[in-house]
């Protein structure tokens, strides 16, 4: 088995967040089903884990950081799920994760936000990113 990119294990880790958001499934259940479709995901499980874990962790903290960084009149509740979900990745990752740069967190945000967001998400994501960047250096 090829060892999975820290980009492909979050990417993975996106789609366990996400998943999480959309349903109230079990996480184990989504775990096994992540692997099951994703084998290679097995080679980054502890980083996917430690992704999804902080997420849930800090969930109410991120979205207040969000929150606090969206421009006036901008709601939460107007952000995509994609976006939201990619920017709670990143976010978790500026703030809880040594080992990861900010700007890597925030690169890897936007290619996120290409892939599985609409036109203007990555120039969203990008500029939220950046007013965090912004408060936490």
């Amino acid at each position: 088995m090829r060892k999975q990119t820290r980009s492909e294990a979050r990417d993975a880790a996106f789609t366990v967040v996400f998943q999480m958001d959309l349903h109230t499934d079990d996480m184990d259940m989504i775990m096994d089903e992540l692997l099951k479709a994703r084998p290679e995901c097995e080679t980054n499980l502890g980083y996917i884990s430690s992704i999804v874990d902080g997420v849930a962790q800090y969930g109410e903290e991120i979205e207040k950081i969000i929150e606090r960084n969206l421009k006036s009149g901008w709601k939460l509740s107007r952000i995509s799920k994609a976006s939201l979900t990619i920017l709670k990745l990143a976010i978790f990752e500026m703030k809880y994760r040594d080992d990861v740069p900010h700007k890597v967190a925030i690169n890897e945000a936007v290619e996120l936000a290409k892939r599985y967001g609409c036109d203007d998400d990555p120039h969203f994501v990008n500029g939220l990113l950046a007013s965090v960047y912004k408060e936490t250096v």
